[in-house]
């Protein structure tokens, strides 16, 4: 639910960069802006901890870091191509569309259910025994 809040705020601010206002009015939506899109790096990341099969949990978090480094270097390009055809503030209410899209499709998706198994902060007594390890029922070597 905090990765859906942050994100509608977000949108709701990246879009209204392109509004005219005042410069410290556009430093305090930045700051909020920066700090809503920082919450959502972690988030995401245990986001996509949480969704993925144990044996798969480190390939799910290379393809959304690989999906990053795409967006870093694809963004700009395309922003500038947004710019130059729609004009200057076109790219920050696209941006803005864009993250309103994501978190109305976050906050349709289905929740986890109460027995479902997660990855993170789960408790070290629900989770299957590692092969060669020891468990709760087996005293530490």
């Amino acid at each position: 639910m905090l990765l859906t809040v942050t994100c509608f705020v977000a949108a709701m601010l990246c879009a209204g960069i392109a509004l005219p206002a005042p410069v410290w009015a556009l430093g305090v939506m930045l700051a909020v802006l920066g700090f809503c899109l920082g919450v959502g790096q972690p988030l995401s990341m245990t986001t996509v901890v949480q969704a993925a099969p144990d044996g798969a949990r480190s390939t799910a978090l290379a393809l959304r870091l690989t999906g990053n480094r795409l967006g870093q270097v694809a963004a700009p390009a395309a922003a500038g191509l947004v710019a130059g055809v729609a004009g200057v503030a076109a790219p920050f209410v696209m941006l803005g569309a864009l993250l309103l899209v994501s978190s109305g499709v976050a906050l349709r998706s289905p929740e986890r259910t109460e027995g479902a198994p997660s990855g993170v902060g789960a408790d070290a007594s629900l989770r299957p025994p590692r092969r060669g390890g020891w468990s709760r029922s087996s005293p530490r070597p």
